[in-house]
């Protein structure tokens, strides 16, 4: 498996967990109602995002066995 592909792979585990957790956590906290509801959202989204890529990258690329200088080919 390529690097870019571990990449792509662990960006889109990242954003399914982070749509998860920002709408349920903050449907705790708000109503889904609340004007405050989708701002909310955003930044526990944008917070879980950052928070949760590299390590999630770090695993995959360990369980795959690749090493980011075989990225480097030019």
């Amino acid at each position: 498996m390529n690097y870019n592909i571990v990449v792509i792979v662990s960006i889109l585990i990242c954003a399914i967990l982070s749509l998860l957790l920002s709408y349920y956590g903050v449907l705790l906290i708000l109503d889904e109602n609340s004007s405050l509801f989708k701002m909310a959202q955003l930044i526990v989204a944008l917070v879980s995002m950052t928070t949760f890529y590299a390590p999630i990258k770090h695993l995959l690329l360990k369980y795959m066995n690749i090493d980011e200088s075989e990225n480097i080919n030019d």
